[in-house]
């Protein structure tokens, strides 16, 4: 009897649980993807249905007597709280340096 009542105040809470979970959006979906890969790097971009979008291209650098790659790019995405952000970057020898700009305003 005991076992039986664990179980159905284990199934109540569960539908409460499931009737409490906000709506989830439906998956993006990708809109364009393009990609190319060369001896000495790489480019790439994509756009997606929920806003995010990317492009990024690499190449080979020498420092000194070695070998890297310098990667230049950018993404945007929306947040959460309505904010759309750009982020521009490099990536090199000397480091990641990303600059970070809000594109629209967001819930006010």
């Amino acid at each position: 009897m005991i076992a039986l009542k664990v179980v159905v105040l284990c199934l109540a809470a569960g539908c409460i649980a499931a009737a409490e979970a906000p709506n989830k959006p439906p998956p993006a979906e990708i809109l364009s993807d393009v990609a190319h890969v060369r001896e000495d790097g790489y480019d790439f971009e994509y756009k997606t249905s929920d806003g995010v979008s990317r492009q990024e291209n690499a190449e080979l650098i020498t420092v000194g007597d070695r070998q890297g790659i310098a990667v230049r790019g950018s993404y945007s995405y929306t947040a959460p709280d309505g904010q759309e952000y750009e982020v521009t970057f490099t990536a090199d020898d000397k480091g990641y340096k990303p600059i970070i700009r809000v594109a629209s305003g967001g819930q006010q």
